[in-house]
């Protein structure tokens, strides 16, 4: 045999090797596919081939869907309501629709996208179709799109109801003097309530607190010791592995041990109710620091113990409130705390380096934070100012009487 004629077969032989590999690939892709496919002859429109994905999707049998033409098989009777579908895709070589419902042979109800295109395989003109299901996404977008729609209605009402409380006020506002002594009134009872719900608020949170740490906390304690226990007996028995699985488990028992003890220290420190609000503000100024990388210095220069609970409560919590505004939005990297004792009053002041509060924001309702700060030390009496200057940093600084000067709280 001539050496070329040799070489020739050879060729043809790895060209065939090549081609049949490809055509195993390409056959595993089709069988394994997620997304459904029809192989249609794009001279007649009948259906050669089927992935079985598609199959289980209609609830066709691949016997029942070969030879068919693609408006004879139920599902798509709506895709071309007329041939006129098919003979666009032959002349345009692809057609699409991004969200056809279709009814299955079992009456299910499904959304598909559906993708088709003319290619030449093996000499021969053919039409793949892709059908995605995309239900779960058209039920999504359908529930957004309700929601939106009761979410503007609502918004609607209350803007209506916004619109008559505000005519109410009007109303109010132009009766006079004697409307603004009710007012003025109304306010301090709405004080008084808000001294006494941030009192019963403390209260609560000592509660449950309490309770988490010594009930449950010590619940969870017990549970790991006798989980340790059962361990060591297991372990010595020659259980090895159920001894490593209730190792595990105490593991598991230690996080949340921690977790529910983080728990009680949010809800109120027991350091502010065992060794005062100095104690406690050292200890928060700490903890806010190895939380959140922002240096925090802590100055003191009170002699006593200040022994009013409702007072150092206000204290400790007008520094909690200070800090988490300088950790939202200061931007800073060192915060100074002071406390001092001037004559008969305290003197608290927070300070950063930061930003800069801006002016409008001071003064902002819906700074809560800031209104919380204002109205903890109306209740007890005192002053409280708030400023800051671009690149300057914010202050915050209280002054609060020594003696009780608040406005009661019931």
């Amino acid at each position: 045999m001539p050496l070329v004629t040799k070489a020739i077969l050879m060729e043809r032989k790895r060209i065939e090797t090549a081609l049949k590999a490809s055509e195993i690939r390409h056959r595993r892709l089709f069988e394994t596919a997620k997304d459904g496919i029809l192989i249609l002859d794009a001279d007649t429109g009948r259906i050669t081939d089927a992935n079985p994905f598609l199959q289980e999707f209609l609830g066709y049998s691949r016997e029942e869907l070969l030879g068919k033409m693609l408006w004879e098989i139920g599902p798509f009777r709506d895709i071309a309501a007329s041939r006129g579908a098919f003979r666009r895709l032959q002349k345009k070589k692809y057609i699409r629709y991004d969200n056809l419902p279709l009814e299955t042979k079992g009456r299910r109800h499904r959304h598909v996208e559906f993708v088709s295109n003319v290619y030449q395989e093996n000499g021969t003109k053919v039409i793949q179709c892709n059908i995605r299901d995309i239900t779960a996404r058209h039920q999504a977008e359908e529930a957004l799109a309700n929601f939106s729609k009761e979410l503007e209605n609502r918004v609607d009402e209350r803007t209506a109801e916004l619109l008559t409380a505000n005519k109410l006020m009007k109303k109010m506002l132009d009766e006079g003097k004697r409307a603004e002594k009710k007012l003025t009134k109304s306010r301090e009872r709405l004080r008084n309530l808000s001294g006494r719900l941030q009192f019963l608020l403390e209260e609560e949170r000592t509660r449950i607190s309490r309770e988490i740490h010594d009930e449950l906390g010590q619940a969870l304690t017990a549970l790991k010791m006798d989980l340790s226990l059962i361990r060591r007996r297991l372990f010595s028995d020659g259980l090895a592995e159920p001894a490593a699985k209730i190792q595990k488990i105490e593991l598991g028992a230690t996080r949340i041990i921690r977790t529910v003890r983080k728990i009680a220290t949010d809800l109120r420190p027991g350091i502010l109710d065992e060794l005062g609000v100095v104690a406690a503000i050292k200890w928060m100024a700490k903890n806010f620091q190895n939380r959140t990388g922002i240096r925090c210095k802590v100055a003191v220069k009170v002699a006593d113990k200040i022994s009013d609970t409702t007072r150092a409560t206000a204290i400790f919590r007008i520094v909690q409130e200070a800090l988490t505004n300088v950790m939202r939005h200061a931007a800073a990297s060192q915060v100074d705390v002071s406390l001092e004792r001037k004559g008969d009053t305290l003197v608290l002041e927070v300070r950063d380096n930061g930003i800069g509060i801006k002016e409008g924001r001071i003064s902002d309702s819906k700074s809560l934070g800031l209104v919380g700060i204002r109205e903890r030390v109306l209740l007890l009496g005192g002053e409280a100012l708030i400023s800051g200057k671009p690149g300057e940093g914010t202050i915050v600084r209280v002054t609060l009487p020594m003696e009780e000067r608040a406005i009661p709280n019931a």
